[in-house]
């Protein structure tokens, strides 16, 4: 792919991932998108990604490699030393410095948070979980479950994924605050927050009921 071509790919989703932050998915055509980006060509969605779904697809599937890559990293410094904190850090804290790696303003968080309310895109984004991080999450998840044996595992995926949704609603805001000048502290305390609030709600003691509610638990990026 030449140069100019990956050029014109990246201000496509980079006008893409900004306009569904702002809007959502559904509100954001491909004209206002292509205009987004600065072409006058409005049939450039299709010609570079053959069209919006894998526009979609290549969105969600952005910088899902590092974030790996860097949880990888921090799960093998765990050696055999280790508790729940440490474990769940390794599932939040890529996500926080990927977005701190970012400039501002960014819309990763938003355009993820927008994403995950869209059923035909949440399935999407279901697929890419298992196709690309389903080891991590194995080892995440069997990591976790020695560190609370109380604790089922229908239960540990239920509250994993509620977390994950509340993860990425801060971290949405605090990407909207950062644009607007209100923001306080930094990514890093954004982060520390989430390690201790999830490690609250997945360590938290589970009611003995003789019929319990346990909702679904829906896939994430983060």
């Amino acid at each position: 792919m030449g140069q100019h071509s990956d050029k014109a790919r990246q201000a496509l989703l980079n006008a893409a991932e900004e306009l569904f932050a702002r809007h959502g998915i559904d509100a954001v055509s491909n004209r206002s998108i292509t205009e987004h980006a600065g072409t006058a060509n409005h049939s450039a969605i299709a010609y570079h990604f053959g069209g919006r779904d894998e526009l979609i697809y290549e969105l969600l599937h952005r910088h899902l490699a590092t974030m790996s890559i860097r949880r990888t990293e921090l799960m093998a410094e765990l050696g055999d030393e280790f508790d729940l904190r440490d474990i769940i850090a390794c599932r939040i804290l890529p996500f926080i410095e990927q977005l701190d790696s970012l400039p501002v303003p960014s819309w990763r968080a938003r355009f993820l948070d927008q994403a995950r309310t869209v059923p035909s895109v949440a399935a999407v984004l279901a697929e890419m979980v298992i196709e690309t991080e389903a080891s991590s999450f194995e080892d995440v998840g069997a990591l976790m479950r020695k560190s609370i044996g109380d604790v089922s595992p229908e239960v540990l995926r239920a509250r994993s994924g509620i977390m994950g949704q509340i993860v990425l609603g801060v971290c949405a805001e605090y990407e909207a605050r950062l644009e607007d000048g209100f923001a306080q502290g930094t990514w890093a305390d954004v982060g520390y927050f989430l390690i201790d609030s999830t490690v609250g709600m997945i360590s938290a003691p589970v009611t003995p009921r003789d019929e319990r509610f346990i909702p679904p638990s829906t896939p994430s990026l983060v």
